[in-house]
C-alpha cells in the first residue's frame, strides 16, 4: 500500500499533533511534511498530498474535500497567535497588509473589517516587508510563532479569534484536517488515535 501523504503546519500549536504522528505506528504508513499554512493548502490543492492540516478558507479551492478528524486548530476566545498589529485604532486604519503565510486569517480579518468594525481599508498583498510601514495608519495581519512577544510592541493589538467571538459569540476554526480524496476508514481511525496521543 502506498503511503498516505500528509502536510501539517510547522507552527508550535501543531506540536501535539506532530508528536502523535511521529510516536505511533502510523508513522510507517505516512509521508509527513511540515509546511507553512498556505503551503499545506497549496499542496492539497495541487494533489501533492492526500491530507492536509489546512486553513478552512482553502476548501473553496478544492473540487472535493472531506473533514477526516474531530481535531483542529481553533480557539474559544483569544488564540494569542493570530493578530492585527496597529499603531492606531482599527477604525482609523487606512491600509492593512496581509500575511503572506496565511489564508484563513487574512479572510477572517476581511470579514471582521467589513462586518464587525465597519471599515474598508485598502488591503495590501505581498508588501515587501509587510510588518513595517512608514504610514501610521497602516496595520498588518500576522500569524504563528512570529507573533510571540509582539503584543507589547504595538499600541493596538487585535486577537482575531477573540474579536470573532465578540462579533458572533462563536469559537473559530483556523485549520482542519482535510482530505482531497476518499481515505479508508481504518486509516482515519488510526490517524485520529495518533492525533490524540500526548
Amino acid at each position: 500500500m502506498d503511503k498516505i501523504r500528509i502536510s501539517a503546519v510547522s507552527y508550535t500549536n501543531t506540536k501535539p499533533f506532530i508528536y502523535g504522528l511521529q510516536h505511533t505506528g502510523i508513522l510507517e504508513k505516512i509521508d509527513l511534511s511540515l509546511d507553512m499554512p498556505a503551503d499545506c493548502a497549496q499542496k492539497l490543492i495541487d494533489d501533492k498530498v492526500d491530507i492536509g492540516l489546512i486553513p478552512v478558507a482553502a476548501t473553496l479551492n478544492l473540487p472535493h474535500w472531506e473533514i477526516i478528524s474531530d481535531y483542529c486548530i481553533g480557539a474559544v476566545g483569544a488564540v494569542n497567535s493570530v493578530f492585527i498589529f496597529s499603531n492606531c485604532d482599527i477604525t482609523e486604519v487606512t491600509h492593512l497588509q496581509l500575511d503572506p503565510e496565511s489564508r484563513s486569517s487574512n479572510n477572517l480579518a476581511r470579514v471582521l473589517l467589513k462586518n464587525f468594525w465597519k471599515v474598508s481599508p485598502d488591503l495590501i498583498i505581498n508588501a515587501p516587508d509587510y510588518t513595517t510601514a512608514t504610514n501610521p495608519t497602516t496595520a498588518f495581519v500576522q500569524i504563528g510563532d512570529r507573533t510571540f512577544g509582539k503584543k507589547k510592541q504595538f499600541k493596538y493589538v487585535y486577537d482575531l479569534a477573540e474579536e470573532w467571538q465578540k462579533f458572533t459569540g462563536l469559537p473559530f476554526v483556523f485549520a482542519a484536517w482535510i482530505a482531497n480524496k476518499h481515505i479508508p476508514a481504518v486509516f482515519i481511525a488510526e490517524f485520529n488515535i495518533a492525533l490524540k496521543k500526548v
